[in-house]
């Protein structure tokens, strides 16, 4: 019951960050980030990342574009010229570009549209459409230069700003990229989450490609006797895993790991452990009981090991 009322609690969060308005003032240094695959567009304030919109993008025959551009034109209630056609439609409800516009390259931006069923499709003719309210937000805060990235990432790994993790598997809608077992293990490694996802969900996620996230995983920021360590421990399910080696080190103590046992000696001591990527984990409590330190998770989602 405890872990579905948590599951509840963290939707209703991701829910409430979509629909959160974003202003200007609220953003210094604006930069767009379009993952075609995800049909997503993030907002991010620097590296801060700020708001995730769902798209609509190119369709596979007039593909959208990959690569690194700038904003270099805005302008609101846009005219329309027909793709081959010798006509103009004025800016109203008829446009399919809605009332908002932001060039990235020529003949493609970013646009409102008065066809917000096909946002999350790939439906247009290279451009990236948005719903006309999150068009008329992001045109608000996003500048002339503002950088714009538009990648083709088909796997998705994400940490709220609650510290909870998620794997998502997408379409390969252009036929791009092929995905293995391999490479979702590389992705996973390259965040430290290898050996946190099972291989039966992992190829569960591939043969389905739905392209939800799927959440696995809560990280904490991990801290030693009030020394903020850049190690995490890491919870799935009702089991925290805590890194072993950066404990030993904050506590000025020596380890010995036996690989054959699986155990973690201090002294004469030993606990059990387990070996996830690189590292080295075992549980908090085991951990704990080893270093003699007492082991709190607080409200802000840190994990305190203290004496």
């Amino acid at each position: 019951m405890f872990c579905f009322l948590k599951k509840v609690v963290c939707l209703i969060f991701l829910l409430l960050l979509i629909m959160i308005p974003v202003s200007a003032e609220q953003i210094s240094s604006p930069q767009v980030i379009v993952n075609l695959p995800s049909r997503t567009l993030q907002l991010y304030s620097g590296t801060a990342f700020i708001k995730e919109y769902s798209v609509a993008i190119g369709k596979p025959s007039t593909p959208t574009p990959l690569g690194s551009y700038t904003i270099t034109s805005k302008e609101k209630n846009p005219t329309w010229i027909p793709p081959g056609r010798g006509y103009v439609v004025e800016s109203g409800p008829d446009n399919p570009l809605g009332y908002r516009w932001m060039e990235f390259l020529p003949l493609y931006g970013i646009h409102g549209t008065n066809a917000p069923w096909t946002i999350g499709m790939a439906v247009s003719n290279g451009c990236i459409r948005m719903k006309e309210e999150d068009a008329e937000e992001l045109f608000e805060v996003v500048k002339y230069g503002t950088s714009v990235k538009i990648i083709y990432e088909r796997i998705k790994i994400n940490v709220d700003s609650q510290g909870q993790a998620s794997i998502g598997i997408f379409p390969d809608l252009y036929g791009y990229q092929h995905l293995s077992l391999a490479n979702v293990d590389d992705k996973l490694a390259e965040y430290g989450f290898k050996g946190f996802v099972s291989e039966t969900v992992l190829l569960s996620m591939l043969r389905g490609e739905t392209g939800k996230q799927v959440p696995f995983a809560k990280v904490h920021t991990l801290r030693v006797n009030d020394k903020t360590l850049r190690e995490k421990a890491i919870t799935v399910g009702d089991t925290t895993y805590v890194p072993a080696w950066p404990v030993a080190v904050a506590c000025n103590s020596n380890i010995v790991w036996d690989e054959q046992k699986q155990l973690i000696w201090k002294g004469k001591r030993g606990i059990n452990g387990v070996i996830k990527g690189d590292i080295i984990y075992s549980k908090a409590e085991e951990i704990s009981s080893l270093f003699g330190l007492e082991s709190v998770l607080k409200e802000d989602n840190s994990l305190e090991l203290k004496d």
